[in-house]
This record gives structure tokens, sequence and C-alpha cells, in this order.
């Protein structure tokens, strides 16, 4: 290859500007794909990499069974710290507990992932501080160290060891500055600070936890201990602890088979993909390891299907060019420097359809990180780049191969007597089909999986969650006395534009507080049951009515009668036929806190978890101070946080106010699927594209190969419309076999997807039409262009040629 053929390639580019476009575009969009999936999976398997020795770093997984629906999380029991420490296993161990309070810097409140930790961990996560002394900050009770990012987003300026932050009612001086983590990491923190701090720890400066505590625990094994001996012995810790021994002879614990607490060890490296994790309540941080790399194996796939559409679409392409390739034969050119001409052409399409591919991946990356929902870094440095860019010109050279070929294969004397030398195989072409096939049965797979994923969403979303969430906003509540919330109620429910205030233990539809009792029944038996923490106002601010009986009143009800509701759900489990019939009895012998309760009515089974799980049964009880307060109005977001900022701050000095309206907790709880559905419907607009490319090529190659056939049918009376419907009974053909490939396979993703969900959406068979439809579209659009070009054929032009 010469340079000469570079300039060549790039007037042939100019002359011919819709092949250009179909080309670059075409393979620009497979390049920017694959630059940002292959991107994303080399992120996921580097998570944690920057932790030393990280196979000998472990973090404890634990499960409690008796909670309802229980799920692995990395909040173990503390007090497995000593126990492990004590096996001789463990080099470095050390507790970290999140604190739930901001930091305040100078007047402002900040937002912090704070946590405290043990000396220990600077050493187990390799933490080298940018200036002051980690350890001191880790010992000293009024000691912190904080990340780069976070010293210049409290005081706007690094170099802050020496300044205060307030915590609560304390002062914290900072220490240390510390490095800030890469993104692609499971354990992240902004502020770090000492176990022995008053701030960070108000309820006792303990360094040996009980064994009711709960946080991370981070174990540095020594070389060549048994991780699987250490699990055993801290699961034997766990089983014989006088809180797990209480909880197995109660009533939750005695049907109980099984341990009622698991206990395993996840390392470092793995944790991201760890499959006890990547299932449980903060499976929104863990991954998958198939998925990740399956996504390698899709971007491959169209890099490759897009690369065999350009073979396919250059092919077409040389043999219209052979009276062109016979002339420079004539005229002298060797078959070294054809075969260079047309390589020489393929690298040039494929630097620059890298290069527009590696903008568009610059541009799309922000979408692709949200889509993902990862914060991605490193994607584009040199070196990455300089990669693309070779792998590019290794993809022209592999790619223009076979157009090179062909062109060796045209002789000189019989192009330019008028006849074809160089024509495709019938098997090549059946392979070119069948090519085409495969990519709409993916496109329309997907489309119809995108469709029913969408829908169902759609339809979890907007179901009717038990109450009207019209006007209902929620207010976290910061670490307080009950006395404070109890006064912070009453304060805003005077607050003019606000209708009335009431707690509860947790949002509905948010299953993150989860709490259990365990109830003796009249028949004797004992059945766990979840428990529901709310206000005397709560129903009556939620628009609840009673199936049966009363619900709870503020002018009837004081925060600690003895009195209870349940759901339908808990109707029907405790044997009832009906709702009234538990209405003024004692089911329970003896309540949670050693008391009778009475039911006084039967509330519906509100939507309390998401569509994935049917309502379980549950008890009501009362209580004036928790963890969320809920106030109805009709201001919006911005003026009711306006309205209610001064009472806060009168209450809750120290604490950030975090307002969310009650309709899109129930949209967080499908967060994942909004994801899926952006990822496949990005997917299957990258699978139609180059479906159609795919259709493209073949729309034109049939017309180059039939065009003799063609005009010989306009000489003998075809009309046009003939001449369009032999093109799309061809094209129509593929649609329909890729159609009995594809929709199959959507049809099992689509009832494996919706097996998931205790409650489906009408579905039908609409998404599979859907799908259909949409590949039709995508062919006609394709074809259009050769179709037309078929009917416009002149004969006289096309029996010369």
């Amino acid at each position: 290859m010469r340079a000469r053929d570079f300039r060549i390639g790039w007037r042939q580019l100019l002359q011919e500007p819709g092949y250009s476009a179909v080309t670059v575009l075409g393979l620009a969009v497979a390049c920017a794909a694959c630059f940002l999936l292959l991107g994303f999976v080399a992120y996921c398997l580097n998570y944690n990499s920057h932790v030393p020795d990280g196979e000998r770093v472990y973090v404890v997984k634990q499960r409690i069974n008796f909670f309802p629906r229980p799920d692995w999380n990395t909040r173990a029991t503390l007090s497995l710290r000593d126990t492990a420490l004590a096996s001789g296993a463990v080099e470095q161990a050390s507790i970290a507990r999140q604190v739930q309070q901001p930091l305040r810097a100078g007047d402002q409140l900040h937002e912090v992932r704070m946590f405290a930790v043990d000396p220990d961990f600077g050493p187990i996560f390799g933490i080298v501080p940018l200036s002051g002394d980690l350890k001191a900050a880790l010992t000293r009770p009024d000691g912190l160290a904080l990340t780069r990012e976070t010293a210049l987003r409290l005081f706007g300026q690094a170099e802050v060891v020496g300044r205060t932050v307030g915590v609560g009612q304390e002062l914290l001086q900072v220490l240390a500055v510390l490095p800030d983590l890469p993104a692609n990491t499971t354990v992240r923190w902004q502020a770090l600070g000492s176990p022995l701090s008053r701030a960070l720890k108000p309820e006792d400066r303990n360094l040996h936890p009980s064994d009711q505590e709960r946080g991370q625990i981070f174990l540095k094994l020594r070389p060549g201990a048994d991780s699987v001996r250490l699990t055993a012995l801290l699961q034997d810790a766990v089983e014989a602890s006088p809180v797990n021994q209480r909880f197995r002879t109660g009533p939750m614990g005695r049907s109980l088979t099984g341990h009622g607490v698991d206990i395993r060890l996840a390392a470092m490296p793995d944790a991201y993909f760890d499959a006890d994790l990547a299932s449980g309540r903060d499976k929104r941080n863990y991954g998958q390891r198939d998925s990740t790399l399956a996504l390698a194996g899709v971007a491959l796939l169209i890099l490759a299907l897009a690369m065999t559409n350009w073979i396919n679409l250059a092919t077409v392409r040389t043999l219209r060019r052979q009276r062109e390739i016979g002339m420079r034969k004539v005229l002298g050119a060797s078959a070294a420097r054809v075969a260079g001409q047309f390589l020489a052409e393929s690298v040039l399409v494929a630097l620059l359809a890298t290069s527009v591919g590696i903008l568009l991946a610059w541009l799309l990356q922000p979408l692709f990180a949200d889509l993902v929902d990862r914060k991605l870094e490193g994607f584009f440095t040199p070196g990455r780049l300089a990669l693309a860019l070779g792998l590019g010109v290794l993809a022209g050279l592999a790619a223009g191969a076979y157009p090179a070929w062909t062109a060796l294969r045209v002789h000189a004397s019989t192009v330019l007597a008028g006849r074809d030398s160089s024509s495709e195989t019938t098997t090549n072409l059946w392979l070119r089909r069948a090519l085409t096939v495969l990519q709409f049965a993916t496109a329309m797979a997907l489309a119809g999986v995108t469709v029913a994923v969408g829908w169902q969403t759609w339809y979890a979303t907007s179901a009717d969650p038990g109450f009207d969430p019209a006007g209902l906003t929620l207010l976290e509540m910061p670490l307080a006395k009950d006395e404070q919330v109890q006064g912070f109620v009453r304060a805003v429910a005077r607050v003019p534009g606000i209708e009335g205030a009431a707690v509860s233990a947790e949002a509905i539809g948010r299953d993150a507080n989860k709490i259990t009792g365990g109830f003796a029944t009249p028949g004797g038996q004992e059945m766990p049951m979840e428990i529901k923490r709310v206000s005397p106002e709560f129903f009556d601010l939620y628009r609840i009515r009673p199936v049966a009986g009363r619900l709870f009143s503020a002018e009837r009800d004081q925060p600690k009668a003895r009195v209870a509701l349940l759901n339908m759900a808990a109707v029907r489990a405790l044997g009832y036929r009906t709702a009234e019939e538990v209405v003024g009895k004692l089911p329970f012998a003896a309540g949670p806190d050693g008391f009778d309760l009475t039911i006084v009515g039967v509330a519906p089974d509100v939507r309390h978890q998401s569509m994935r799980e049917r309502p379980g049964p549950i008890v009501y009880f009362l209580t004036d101070s928790d963890g969320v307060v809920t106030v109805r109005s009709s201001l919006d977001q911005q003026t009711l946080a306006h309205a209610i900022g001064p009472t806060w701050r009168q209450y809750f000095p120290n604490g950030m106010m975090y307002m969310k309206s009650a309709a899109s907790i129930f949209g967080d709880s499908y967060r994942q699927d909004l994801r899926m559905v952006k990822i496949l419907g990005a997917a299957s607009l990258v699978a139609l594209a180059l479906a159609a490319f795919g259709i493209y090529v073949l729309s034109a190659y049939t017309v180059q190969r039939s065009r003799r056939e063609i005009v010989i049918r306009k000489l003998y009376g075809a009309s046009n419309g003939a001449i369009a419907r032999r093109l799309g009974r061809e094209f129509g053909l593929t649609v329909a076999v890729a159609g009995l490939i594809g929709l199959p396979a959507a049809a099992l993703a689509i009832r494996t997807y919706l097996d998931g969900f205790a409650e489906h959406a009408p579905l039908g068979q609409w998404p599979l039409v859907a799908a259909v439809a949409l590949a039709l579209l995508a062919a006609l659009a394709a074809t259009a262009r050769h179709t037309a070009v078929a009917m416009r054929m002149s004969p006289v032009q096309a029996l010369r040629s």
C-alpha cells in the first residue's frame, strides 16, 4: 500500500457519498458500542483492584433468616471481628460503621459518606495519605480523615489538615487528607474517623461491640490461612451468641430449619461479582459475572456483524468496478498493486469509522454511564485510543482481503468484452442471506423483550399502591430523641399549607426496615409476622379505608394503646374466612412486649413491597416517634421545602432535610427495570441498525445480480409494481424466517422475566407483534432505495453493462 492508494481511496469515497456514509457510519456505531461495552467489562473485572493483596482481604457477609425475605448483605455482627482475631488466621481486622449524620463546615451542612473504623482499616486497604497522619485520625477521639474530593467540596481547597468540622454537637479535627477512591470499588468512603469518637458513635465508646451491633467487617488473612475454616469458626460463633439463641427458642426460630444467621466470606477481588450480594437488597451496587462477560460477547458480535456487512457491501462495490479493474490490469497494474489499492481503501474506511466511533463513544459515555448506573472512569486513555486505532487498521486489512481477492479474480479480456467475469457462488449467497436472517432474528428478539419489559415496568410503577399518594411527601428523620421527632410532627402539622403529618417506621413501597415479631395464635401455633409501626394519624393521612372494623385514629387511640390492626393477608394466614370475624378478637396470646393485643380493624393489602412479592401477613402497631414522617400538602416540593425549612432547623439544626414524594418511592423499586429497558432499547436500536445495514447490502447485491432479469421482465411488459413485488417477496421471506427464529426466543425470555413478578401486566402477544412491525419497517426503509433503482432501471443501460 502506498500513499497514492489512500488518495485514490479518499476520492472514491467522495465520489460515492451514499456508500461512504452507510459504510463509515454503520461501522462507527459498531465501533462505539464495542468500545463502550468492552471498556465497561474491563471496568467491572477490575473492581477493588486497588486493594493491596486483595485476594487475602475479605468482607464478612451475613444473612439473618429470622427476618422476612432474608437477604445477604455486608452488615454483619460486629463481635465477629474479635472472634476472627482470636482465631490466629487473621493478620489485621477492622470494623466500619457508617455514620448517619452530615458534616458541618462553616454554616453549611454536607452529606458525606463517613465511617467510624479501626486503625487497621488504613493498612488493610493500603491507604497512603496525601497529607497528615492517618493513624492519628483513626485513633484520636477528635480525629477525622477526608478524601481530597471531599476536602475540596467542604473547604474549597485540598490543604485542610488542622481544620475542624462539626458532627452533631461535637467538633472533629481533620488530621489527614486521603487520595480519592477509584470508581470501581465496592467499599466507598469520603470520610473516616475513630471508633472512639463520641461524635461518630454516641451510644458508647466500647472498642468491643456487643452481639447486637452490626456493621461491615474486613479481615486480612495471614498468608496460607484457610478461609473455609475461618468461615466455619465465625458461623459457630454467631450460632452460639445469646441473641441468636434467644431468637432460636422464640416463635420466629422454633420452626426455622437450618441456621438462624448465615455467615460467609467474600474476597475483595470477587466481591463485585458475588452472587449472594448481587441478589440482595443492595444488588444495584453489584454485578453478575456471566452477564458482564456476555456483554463482551455482545460487543464482539456487534463488531463481527458490522464488519461482515461492510465486507459484503465492499464486495458488491467491487463487482460494480469490474471495468475499472480490468482497465487497470490492461494498463499494466500488477496483482499486488490491485490488491494494495483495495486494502488501502479498506484501511482508510476502518480508520475513519474507528475515529468517528471513538468520538461517538465519548459523546455517549455520560448516557452509557447512566444506563449501567456506574461512574465510569479511564475509558479514553492514550493507550486505549492507540489500541483502538491499531485494531481498526487490523480490521481494515482483514475486511479488505475478500474484496481484494474478488478484484484479483476479474479477467480483463472478459469484462472489457462486456461479460461478467466474477459473480458470487451460491454458497456465499446463502451465507449472506443466513447472516441477514440471523441479524433480523436478533433484532426482533431484542425488540420484543424491550417492549415487554417496558410495559411491565410501566404497569408496576403506575399500579394502584392501595392509597392515594397525591400530595404526600416523606421526610427522613435524623438521629434524634423521641421528643424531638414528636415535637417536629406537631409543629410541622401547623405549618400553613400542610394538611397533616404522620409517623411510620418505613415508607410504603420501600423494603429497607424489616421488623418481625413472633406471635402465638388462638390455635396454639406460633407465627412470625411482619410488624409495621405507624402513628394514630397515619391511615387518615394516607386516606386508607378499613376492610372491616376501624383503623387507627388520633381521636380514639394513644400511641401506647394495646390495639393492633391486621391486613387481609394476615386474616387469611390466621385461618379466618372473613375480615369481620377477627375484629374485636385477641388472636395473639401475647404480643411482642408481653401483653395482649386487641384487633380493632382490618386494613387492605397495601403495597409495602414491590410487585415482585405478594402482600404478606402484617400487623400494625402504634408509635409516635420513628424514622419517617409523612406530610400531606398541595404545595409543590420547592415551596413545601421552603415552608418546612424553619421548623426543621428549629428541631434538627445538625440534620439535613431529605424530602421525597410518596409516589417516587415506588419508582425506586423498579430502577433496575427502568435501566434494563434503556439498555435493551439501545441494544435493539443497534441490532435493528445492523439488520437494516445487512438487508441493505443484500438488496444492493440482489439488484446488481438480477439486473438483466429485471430488464428482461420489463421488456416483456412487467410493471414497476411487479418488479417491487418480486424483490419484496425475497426480503419479506427473510424477515419471516427471522421471525420464526427470533420470536420464540423472545417469548421464552419474556416469560422468564415475568416469572419474577407476583402480578403481571396484560401483555398478550402484542410485544411480539410490535417486534415484527419494527423489523418490517427497518427492512422497508433499508430496501426502498435499491427497489426504486430496480424500478427506474433502463433496459438499454442494463443490457449493455
